[in-house]
């Protein structure tokens, strides 16, 4: 068959009407029409799509040079060595970024299920939720059935802790940090014979971006894996120069704290690597993703000879000068843009400059953002169930964040979540599973906003990619970490996320502090300026309890213009005596919307006594909202008795997304 070349195209692989893959290959034409190869067999291409199910092109030509540039066949071969690999293996995968992690991980689960593995025997345990929603979000499309993804347990490591500690102990409880949650239920692996059984029916354990596992996290991996039967197959991912530990940007691996990996060495694990990029095809880009990754593994070369030469090489192989972040304009950007900086009071000031312009952000500690389409539903609703009927009426009257063409697929996640039927659901169970301090991933958005480009932290969006990254790296004496090269990691973790332009800035020197997360700075003639917005700055007491509002029609009157104007800037916050000196935050009309939390009133304390201040600050100006979010209380909740009805009985709130880098002064 004779055929000519037409350059690279990214097709969908679909079989069974299902997307299966998605991969970048050379565009033959050919006197059958357009073709690529797949699986060593060339497929006719429908618009962008081939499909597994119609019968390949015969090909009796002689190979052209052209597709051997690239080995991309090899790719495949290596990927369905892990995928179907026999259940009982256990495997270390040696995986770079944009190697299909997750497609590898997702196929690895349908090869298990059709092996005849039980989805709820399959432990999925990743260490971030952004990575949570991504395989989650993708499973399904892998299955031959692709209602079993609900079976497979999905879950950072610390949902699966808490699911053990709370479904073997009566006194569970989410007390102190989550290092002592973590140690309650490594004590009970070791020690309760109830957990240890429970643990003997795991078929296969799947653990994710196991490089970032360190300390006692690590430990508690061991003992899970110690804890499964010995013909239990164990799959895990990592990638060395991807170890930028901790939840947060401002954490750093400890002193002394052995990582999962250093454990796992000599047991007996059969290593695999996935070398080959489908992420981008453009060659700077693929330059950055194997050439800068060499580098940034070659503990041969002095760490500060090393980390110039990754900051210079990520920039030359990248050729796109993104200038400083002072001048960046977020309005040029496209939506679905990444924007990523390595410190937190950075992505802060570029979305108070940018605010103009819709957007997300993406960092931690921030609040789960639980859908608002469950408060629009359900913040008046007293009874213990909700019947379809019930839930199809209030959907009509109540909800105008979702289309009416949606209620379906939210009734569907309810009755997956809470259902005592397909045609009731249990309200105290979906309030138990939402009121958790990290609620399923099915109920939440991963990212701080509606729309837009996503601006955010390295650390923070780490999984995820973009067609279009903004790359701000700091400035070379950057002191944000003890470890120089995590640093070399992280800059080069910000740089794989682009899948065709990476265009790479700097930011300012690092001039900020933080208290317990929040970002500070303190500037001339007595000014600050400080974050708000993270996760215990506002809560259901002060959205509508009777120390806010007087009255529960005043609070409603308060929720109404929350709900009216779910993007709101220049909200005014302001320390009130007879709120205890809490902040009352009111809107342009200076009518009361909150009162921000006790949280927020004894961090703005302890800052002012690290400036020496007497007073703290009264004020903040700046405070704007992102749109809408649900809180979500249990039925045990502390706060629900000084809650006005009915939102005392609901256990449902609807709260503004608050953020803000705001100015004070003492």
């Amino acid at each position: 068959m004779q055929s000519t070349f037409a350059g690279d195209i990214e097709v969908t692989v679909l079989r069974s009407g299902r997307e299966v893959a998605r991969v970048t290959r050379p565009l033959r034409q050919t006197a059958e029409g357009p073709v690529v190869k797949f699986k060593r067999q060339l497929w006719l291409v429908t618009g962008s799509t081939i499909d597994l199910d119609t019968a390949p092109i015969n090909d009796d030509a002689k190979e052209q040079p052209e597709e051997i540039v690239v080995p991309l066949e090899e790719t495949y071969a290596s990927q369905d060595d892990v995928i179907s690999a026999d259940v009982d293996r256990r495997v270390i995968v040696d995986a770079g970024p944009g190697t299909g992690k997750t497609y590898v991980a997702c196929n690895r689960v349908a090869h298990l299920i059709r092996e005849g593995v039980s989805p709820g025997r399959i432990w999925i345990i990743s260490f971030t939720r952004t990575a949570v929603h991504e395989i989650r979000n993708r499973l399904a499309g892998s299955l031959d059935d692709p209602s079993e993804a609900a079976g497979v347990r999905i879950a950072t490591l610390d949902s699966h802790a808490w699911a053990i500690q709370s479904g073997f102990s009566k006194d569970a409880a989410l007390t102190g940090s989550h290092d002592d949650n973590i140690a309650a239920t490594l004590a009970q692996i070791k020690g309760d014979e109830d957990v240890q059984e429970y643990l003997g029916r795991v078929s296969h354990l799947i653990v994710d971006e196991a490089q970032d596992i360190v300390g006692i996290r690590a430990q508690l991996v061991l003992a899970l894996i110690n804890g499964v039967r010995e013909e239990c197959g164990i799959t895990i991912f990592a990638d060395r120069a991807q170890a930028i530990y901790g939840f947060t940007e401002n954490e750093t691996k400890k002193s002394g704290d052995i990582s999962l990996l250093e454990q796992l060495e000599g047991m007996g694990f059969k290593g695999e690597d996935l070398i080959d990029v489908h992420r981008t095809s453009e060659p700077g880009l693929l330059r950055i993703f194997t050439e800068v990754r060499r580098a940034v593994l070659d503990e041969s070369t002095p760490t500060t000879a090393r980390g110039a030469a990754v900051r210079e090489q990520i920039r030359q192989f990248a050729g796109i000068d993104a200038g400083p972040a002072k001048d960046f304009k977020l309005a040029e950007v496209k939506p679905g843009a990444l924007v990523l900086m390595r410190q937190r009071a950075d992505v802060l000031v570029t979305s108070s400059y940018g605010q103009d312009t819709q957007h997300r952000l993406r960092m931690s500690g921030l609040p789960s953002r639980i859908m608002p389409w469950i408060g629009e539903l359900l913040w008046d609703h007293t009874d213990r169930r909700l019947t379809r009927d019930e839930f199809d009426e209030r959907w009509s009257s109540n909800v105008r964040t979702m289309s009416a063409n949606a209620a379906d697929g939210a009734w569907a996640l309810l009755v997956e979540a809470a259902g005592d039927s397909d045609k009731v659901i249990d309200i105290q169970r979906l309030r138990n599973i939402l009121g958790r301090s990290n609620p399923p991933s099915l109920f939440t958005s991963p990212d701080y906003g509606d729309g837009g480009p996503i601006i955010g932290t390295i650390h923070a969006s780490k999984g995820r990619e973009a067609d279009d990254v903004h790359l701000f790296l700091p400035p070379e004496d950057y002191d944000g970490s003890e470890d120089e090269n995590e640093e070399i990691r992280v800059m080069f973790v910000g740089a794989t996320r682009a899948r065709n332009r990476l265009a790479v800035g700097s930011t300012g020197p690092r001039r900020s502090s933080d208290h317990n997360g929040r970002v500070w700075k303190r500037l001339p003639k007595g000014r600050i300026q400080v974050e708000v917005g993270r996760m215990y700055d506002l809560d259901a007491a002060g959205l509508v309890g009777n120390m806010a509002f007087a009255t529960a029609a005043s609070a409603q009157n308060a929720q109404h213009r929350i709900r009216s104007s779910p993007v709101a800037t220049g909200l005014f916050a302001s320390a009130q005596k007879d709120l205890h000196w809490r902040m009352e935050l009111v809107d342009a009309a200076k009518q009361r919307l909150c009162v921000l939390s006790e949280r927020l009133k004894s961090d703005l304390r302890d800052i002012a006594g690290r400036c020496d201040e007497k007073r703290p600050p009264m004020f903040l100006q700046y405070v704007r909202s992102m749109g809408l979010r649900t809180i979500g209380l249990r039925v045990d909740d502390p706060s629900l008795p000084y809650l006005h009805e009915p939102w005392s009985s609901s256990g449902f709130v609807i709260a503004p997304m608050l953020t803000g880098f705001c100015m004070s002064k003492f």
